[in-house]
């Protein structure tokens, strides 16, 4: 590692300090990435599974959240087929096509909406995405607005540094479209008034709830509610928990309203019972991926 790279890397990771040593040893594990090639799958992943980016700017600890988009280049002209443009490319340019350049990034306005304007007079950007085991986190800045496909959007440099850092938190698996999975919510115990929504993600301590604005409304924040979780029409568990945290963020075509919570467990039982949900959304999730990797033809980071 020369002088130069090391410096950058105090720059942008400057904790926990490393001595030079270290960060050799670092780079050589594949733990630090410093090729664009090799930081070009999660951002490729990021976008075909659509994973939440936690964006933090500065340094700062205020974290915001956002979504890679699409930067769809334009159609193969006839003089790209009389050029025997082959059936792969025309495949890349179906989705994504333009991370491949590795010139920069598209990603939807933040939530909070006003970490849109520190974004714009900010001097770093980093870009959080999770996998099953860890956390990857890229370094980028900003670059200009754009509007893409009627969307204001903005534009990031391609991220020229990034770390992989292990448990950074618990696993949140993501709950594919293809699972036959609700919940059912109960807002008032005497009225018994329930609503119904959709989990987006589960982990072995909470889970997030995706649902309409309206429902969003008449919940509120660190107080508890009865949960019932189902599978395929089956009651799997039903268990107390808290809201923690109410909130918006932006999907590629709509607005996703979200609103998370922590169980509050009352017995070995629901523990067990919740782990088992747990394996089996991720189960579900690496099937949609692998899927998803065979159509794209790109090999998605798990």
């Amino acid at each position: 590692m020369n002088d130069d790279l090391f410096h950058r890397l105090q720059e942008v990771f400057p904790e926990p300090p490393l001595s030079l040593a270290q960060a050799e040893a670092l780079l050589a594990s594949g733990e630090l990435l410093v090729s664009p090639e090799d930081i070009l799958p999660y951002l490729q992943t990021a976008l075909i599974d659509e994973k939440v980016l936690e964006v933090e700017l500065d340094g700062l600890p205020t974290v915001y959240f956002s979504r890679l988009k699409d930067h769809p280049e334009a159609a193969p002209t006839e003089e790209d087929e009389e050029d025997g443009e082959d059936a792969g490319e025309q495949e890349k340019a179906k989705e994504g096509a333009y991370l491949w350049a590795m010139s920069h990034l598209v990603v939807l306005p933040l939530e909070p909406g006003l970490g849109n304007l520190h974004l714009r007079n900010s001097r770093s950007v980093m870009l959080r995405m999770f996998t099953n085991r860890q956390a990857v986190e890229m370094a980028s800045s900003f670059v200009e607005l754009l509007t893409v496909e009627e969307l204001p959007v903005l534009c990031l440099a391609f991220p020229h540094m990034a770390r992989l850092v292990e448990n950074a938190r618990d696993y949140r698996a993501k709950v594919p479209d293809s699972l036959n999975i609700s919940l059912t919510l109960t807002l008032d115990d005497e009225e018994e008034t329930e609503i119904e929504a959709r989990p987006a993600d589960v982990s072995v301590r909470g889970l997030s709830l995706s649902m309409r604005k309206k429902e969003q409304r008449l919940l509120q924040l660190h107080r508890p509610y009865s949960l019932k979780l189902y599978v395929d029409d089956e009651l799997l568990i039903r268990i107390d928990a808290t809201v923690r945290h109410l909130s918006r963020l932006r999907k590629r075509a709509t607005v996703e309203y979200l609103c998370g919570f922590e169980y509050e467990f009352r017995s070995k039982t629901q523990t067990a019972v919740v782990e088992s949900i747990v394996a089996l959304v991720q189960r579900a999730h690496l099937k949609d991926l692998a899927a998803k990797a065979e159509v794209s033809g790109i090999p998605l980071i798990t």
